[in-house]
């Protein structure tokens, strides 16, 4: 037997059940003496954040969940550009292309129905698009190997005026699952998918069939000005963003329905593991997948990250089941920090020296 591949092994599983080990061999002590580290960690945490805020460089909300237990849960910052309206924990951020994930999501839950395939071709669902709508799959779609060009932004402002676009293509950029081209037209088609097979709207299918289930209760796909506890993006310049965006589809969330949501994917609430396996492994390297990415080692999440950007919006979730921890980070003014954030609260945890964060320039 190979010795160093057992130790390894022990190791391994070590590192996973950190927490619970801790537990197991010395429940009086460690019990008070974690729930101090965590207190001070936590401590440490919100300090770092508001000396972010101060400098500028971070406006939102954060939650941060580490061996299992929520220990930061805060809000800081303004809710919109009037300089007025502070956060709270309760206002609901737009996730970018964090969203994606629910219409990957309920492609694999209509799979697991036996409503379709992944490997069903796309004129199965659409015939009034033309011949090379024939060669992409479901799956291209989840993978953004499709072929398919982007969106046009500039004359694109509604689901319908990219429906026309769509008709009227008459060549993909490559062959289907020859290459990869991360855009929303892989996404869009995905969501008008789930709207055909169901019947119903996408937002009607989210909010009913995924949320309810989820335990999410304050999530809202597109959102309107008329839609309280919803924060408003902005630049330096407190210009403030509308909420119109060129295509429908959008989940906002606040952070507490956030980490639900990661929790779901954890737990397998909505869909098997192997429907998660199928939509959190990237079709190569530093490429997206349906979820971001992540990986899965016996039917277990072991790390789930995504990023995303819509507006002056920009959130990210990082999760390290091996620490039972999770990361999540919403903000309403991009500074395209948000992996430095979390780098640093992850140091914090980790009791490693971590980096304030300043504006470029400043000293």
């Amino acid at each position: 037997m190979n010795f160093d591949a057992v130790s390894n092994r022990k190791l391994k599983f070590m590192s996973k059940h950190d927490c619970t080990i801790k537990f197991v061999f010395l429940l009086a002590i460690l019990t008070g003496t974690r729930t101090f580290a965590q207190n001070d960690k936590a401590k440490i945490i919100d300090e770092f954040l508001v000396k972010a805020n101060e400098s500028g460089v971070f406006n939102g909300n954060i939650l941060v969940a580490d061996c299992g237990k929520v220990i930061v849960r805060k809000a800081i910052g303004y809710a919109d550009a009037s300089k007025e309206n502070l956060l709270n924990v309760h206002h609901r951020f737009h996730i970018g292309s964090i969203a994606k994930e629910f219409d990957a999501v309920g492609i694999m839950m209509l799979q697991e129905q036996g409503k379709l395939s992944i490997k069903d071709n796309l004129s199965k669902f659409f015939p009034q698009l033309l011949p090379w709508a024939k060669k992409i799959s479901v799956k291209n779609l989840l993978q953004y190997t499709s072929g398919l060009p982007d969106i046009k932004y500039r004359t694109v402002h509604s689901d319908d005026d990219n429906w026309k676009d769509l008709q009227s293509l008459e060549k993909l950029e490559f062959e289907p699952g020859s290459s990869y081209a991360y855009n929303n037209n892989n996404t869009f088609l995905r969501r008008q998918i789930i709207e055909k097979v169901t019947g119903l709207s996408f937002k009607h299918f989210v909010q009913e069939n995924m949320l309810k289930v989820a335990g999410i209760s304050n999530g809202i796909v597109d959102p309107n000005e008329g839609d309280s506890m919803v924060a408003k993006s902005f630049n330096d310049d407190f210009k403030q963003d509308g909420l119109e965006v060129p295509i429908s589809g959008w989940t906002c969330l606040n952070i507490d329905d956030f980490y639900k949501w990661s929790q779901c994917i954890n737990n397998f609430c909505l869909i098997s593991p192997a429907s998660t396996k199928e939509i959190i492994t990237p079709v190569s390297a530093d490429k997206q997948s349906g979820l971001g990415g992540g990986n899965m080692e016996d039917n277990k999440v072991v790390t789930h990250t995504h990023d995303g950007t819509a507006l002056h919006y920009q959130a990210l979730v990082i999760a390290d089941n091996t620490k039972e921890r999770t990361i999540v980070i919403l903000s309403n003014q991009r500074q395209g920090n948000l992996y430095d954030i979390a780098a640093a609260i992850q140091s914090i945890l980790d009791n490693k020296p971590y980096k304030l964060l300043s504006k470029p320039g400043s000293k």
